[in-house]
């Protein structure tokens, strides 16, 4: 869902600059959001199972209604808890028959939609992430519709790129982001539709090899959109790419003069290089002559 409503002050004085999104659990978002974790769990048998994953203390499970004092937890030693209890709640629900419905009625993809609503109402900085297995950061529409568009693309050549992308995407903008395994998913993610189109006989291929094999055979691809002279565009942007997101991954190896830890702002980027790079090479978009 793509929130365009603004408040009357904004309106009035022409306002147009992004909200800002909220981390956390702030105050207008507890009593929405604490409720929809008692309707998850009054419909599905799931607080054991998310006080077993998140560690919680024994009091949530023996206290009266093990139901309230979940939906009811705080720790203020831990601003994100109940962030994280409700990232728990929705890989719960993945694992839940999608064909059964809740005690009350309630199903799990219309459980998954009215906290979708909330957060995305509220202007939280978390959402349902593509999966539908946990929580994300928020991301720009046009940027996610891109990284789905590469999934699709990629699922349907049969190849682990697609998965690739997931991991890459819930490691960059998921509740707890790790860039490094961020952009080493992303990098899997390109080798994988790439390295059995153009090295399909290589005993190791890498990207760095596919980086190579196309930057010294630039006159054997071309791009099936058109240059300005109405002739099929060369490979130089793909080539480009490839090699922005291999030299990119400072860390890749341990010791080297240039080593560097990943970045999260690195990472995002790396997400959505790879997920270009996927959708070109998975559509034909980077042909042979």
């Amino acid at each position: 869902m793509t929130r365009t409503w603004r408040r009357l002050t904004d309106r009035l004085n022409g306002n147009q600059d992004p909200e800002v999104l909220y981390e956390e659990l702030p105050d207008h978002l507890s009593v929405p959001v604490r409720q929809w974790v008692g309707r998850v769990v009054s419909n599905y048998p799931l607080v054991d199972l998310v006080c077993l994953r998140l560690r919680l203390p024994s009091k949530v499970l023996n206290s009266r209604s093990p139901e309230d004092s979940l939906a009811n937890y705080h720790d203020q030693t831990n601003p994100m808890i109940f962030i994280e209890i409700v990232d728990a709640l929705l890989a719960c629900l993945a694992e839940v028959n999608p064909f059964t419905s809740g005690r009350y009625g309630a199903s799990t993809q219309d459980l998954r939609q009215e906290l979708d609503y909330i957060l995305t109402e509220g202007g939280s900085a978390y959402t349902v992430n593509p999966d539908k297995n946990g929580l994300c950061r928020r991301v720009d529409v046009t940027l996610r519709r891109s990284l789905e568009a590469a999934v699709q693309a990629a699922d349907k050549q049969g190849q682990d790129a697609g998965k690739h992308l997931r991991e890459a995407f819930a490691a960059a903008y998921g509740i707890s982001p790790n860039p490094s395994v961020a952009y080493s998913e992303s990098v899997k993610a390109v080798e994988a539709v790439a390295n059995p189109l153009f090295l399909p006989k290589s005993p190791e291929p890498t990207l760095g090899a596919v980086r190579s094999t196309l930057d010294q055979g630039r006159n054997k691809y071309e791009m099936v959109v058109q240059d300005r002279t109405g002739d099929p565009a060369n490979i130089n942007a793909a080539v480009e790419l490839l090699n922005l997101l291999w030299h990119g991954q400072r860390d890749r190896h341990a010791g080297g003069p240039t080593t560097r830890p990943m970045t999260q702002e690195a990472a995002e980027t790396a997400v959505h290089t790879a997920a270009l790079l996927v959708h070109w090479i998975a559509t034909g978009a980077v042909r042979k002559k």
